[in-house]
């Protein structure tokens, strides 16, 4: 919990930043009716201070100093998801009853699509930063980014490539909706899967 701490310190003058646009989009949210625009903002945000203070943990060369520190490499580790796992859920806590409201008024009382869409945008913030801090861990914040626009063209490149094929089994997946509202249990296997990737990557690591 130091660990989440000391990032929280090293990166609240940007959250303070991203507090003032949160208030924009929120107006935004309510102008288009789309309360869902929230969560997806609130989640690039989450995942973006996660990476920025990896970033500044490599910049003062954190690292070195820190496994001098009585704390297990895991630790340091767990610190970074613990703190992207907080910061999302804080602040899509907060943006739940802004969301609802709009999205409420906007759908005139029907409420099972907002859960759903609400599910699966934590589904898809799990499985973000589960797809990011190993990427960033491993590669640095230079390297990291490289790395992280070849991950996400790739897969762009094969759904345009095979998107006849994908529209096929579309009704089949449409038919699974039902079951979306487990999603996010699916997406807190995966984060846990890229933790251990993350130490395994991180304990391999020569500071």
């Amino acid at each position: 919990m130091a660990l989440v701490l000391k990032d929280l310190m090293t990166i609240q003058r940007q959250l303070k930043a991203q507090s003032f646009f949160l208030i924009i989009i929120l107006f935004i949210a309510a102008f288009m009716q789309q309360g869902p625009i929230l969560f997806a903002f609130i989640t690039f945000i989450a995942a973006t201070q996660a990476i920025t203070a990896l970033t500044y943990d490599e910049l003062c060369n954190w690292d070195k100093f820190a496994n001098t520190l009585p704390i297990t490499k895991s630790d340091i580790v767990l610190s970074k998801y613990l703190l992207g796992i907080a910061l999302m859920l804080i602040g899509l806590t907060i943006a739940l009853p802004f969301a609802f409201l709009i999205s409420y008024i906007a759908d005139k009382g029907e409420t099972i699509n907002f859960f759903l869409t609400f599910s699966l945008i934590v589904t898809a913030a799990f499985c973000l930063l589960a797809l990011l801090l190993p990427i960033y861990i491993k590669f640095g914040s230079v390297k990291g980014r490289m790395v992280l626009i070849a991950a996400c063209f790739v897969p762009g490149f094969l759904v345009g490539l095979l998107e006849d094929h994908i529209a096929q089994f579309l009704p089949k997946f449409l038919e699974l909706q039902n079951l979306s509202f487990f999603a996010p249990i699916a997406g807190l296997v995966i984060l846990w899967l890229s933790s251990l990737i993350s130490t395994a990557i991180y304990e391999k690591k020569d500071f």
